[in-house]
């Protein structure tokens, strides 16, 4: 990915944050404020990050395994498998390039307002434990669910495309016979 292509993701993900944030401060804790939002590039990081920093609160987004625009059909972005099958808070498939980039900046906001929870009511849970799920969904629930298609239709067509792609690698000649009967 070329530098234009990497700043117009970081625009789009830097705007998505701030979003985010001004929910999260109007709806959930009013004085919350992301101290620490930065994008890595790395092709070495592969997970982000959520959570209290030296400064405050903040996220950390892992960009290179995020951001492809090769998005040209329905693809499955996958949660946690402990509540991947969710309807609030798990996978969805979309056809929405930025859905999979979306998701994980919810999923690390929500982890840094329950760092911020921690801090001013002075108790802990576990990191995917009911705080973090209820902030999650709340998120969720303003910023992706309403935007997503009907999922079993789009569910039953991943299928299919991807029961269509098994079959070119199965058999490779299968590619030139399709272009052929077009």
């Amino acid at each position: 990915m070329n530098s234009i292509e990497r700043a117009e993701w970081n625009n789009f993900a830097s705007l998505y944050a701030k979003e985010v944030e001004q929910f999260a401060r109007e709806e959930i804790y009013p004085d919350f404020k992301l101290a620490s939002v930065k994008f890595d590039w790395s092709p070495k990081r592969r997970s982000s990050r959520g959570g209290m920093y030296s400064d405050g609160p903040g996220i950390n987004i892992a960009m290179n395994h995020l951001c492809k625009d090769n998005y040209s059909e329905i693809y499955r972005v996958y949660e946690y498998k402990s509540f991947d099958s969710d309807p609030n808070i798990g996978g969805f498939y979309t056809r929405d390039k930025y859905a999979r980039l979306k998701m994980v900046i919810v999923h690390e906001i929500a982890h840094a307002l329950q760092y911020y929870c921690y801090k001013i009511n002075r108790f802990r849970c576990t990191p995917h434990g009911p705080t973090w799920k209820n902030l999650y969904k709340r998120l969720r629930m303003q910023f992706i669910n309403p935007n997503l298609e009907d999922q079993e239709s789009l569910r039953s067509d991943y299928e299919s495309f991807k029961n269509s792609l098994q079959g070119i690698k199965r058999d490779p000649l299968s590619i030139y016979e399709r272009a052929a009967s077009k």
